[in-house]
């Protein structure tokens, strides 16, 4: 409903509400029905045994984060569900101390001619084509990739940039890098960083 001003209160929102599957819809919100959130409420302070607390938390979690209900569950729960909010972040590295990066992987060789900043690298992984290989992740445009490479020249670079960032000198990021490749003969490539 709008004021005679156009402008909308707090609250106010354009168009009907409607219920259905435990939420009141309209355009721009989809909230928890009353009596379904003084349930919730009734149901977490009701002394309970904690596997039977934590099953009714699980519950209304699965509601509360298909709505737009996050500051509701952080008050009716005192924010018993959430990592992030406790100060526990989610790393950047797998079970082994290796790194891990959580992007869009790339082939080498699409990669070539392009200018690109090389962020970080891990080191000695293995994949279905064998071990030892660089899993190396670089920014193109604004955009992070990663790929993973045997090439021995690439491999060189990277453990010389290593063994420097060890002696304290700041490598990470390098800006304007570009992959070349050559051919060797035998359908073989030779990748490297152009210098």
């Amino acid at each position: 409903m709008k004021r005679k001003d156009g402008a909308r209160g707090r609250g106010e929102e354009v168009g009907e509400r409607f219920d259905f599957l435990g939420y009141r819809f309209s355009r721009e919100r989809n909230l928890m029905r009353k009596m379904t959130k003084k349930r919730f409420v009734r149901k977490t302070r009701a002394k309970t045994s904690a596997e039977r607390h934590r099953q009714i938390l699980a519950s209304y979690w699965g509601i509360c984060k298909h709505g737009h209900c996050r500051h509701l569950w952080n008050v009716v729960t005192n924010n018993d569900m959430s990592f992030a909010e406790k100060g526990i972040k989610k790393r950047d590295r797998i079970k082994d101390g290796q790194k891990f990066f959580e992007v869009e992987e790339r082939k080498l060789f699409d990669l070539v001619n392009l200018p690109m900043t090389i962020v970080d690298f891990q080191k000695d992984i293995s994949t279905r084509l064998g071990a030892g290989r660089y899993c190396v992740l670089c920014e193109i445009d604004g955009r992070r990739f990663k790929f993973i490479t045997n090439s021995i020249n690439i491999k060189d670079v990277l453990d010389q940039a290593a063994e420097a960032e060890e002696k304290g000198n700041d490598i990470f990021p390098v800006t304007n890098v570009i992959i070349r490749r050559k051919s060797i003969g035998d359908g073989k490539s030779m990748y490297y960083f152009d210098e």
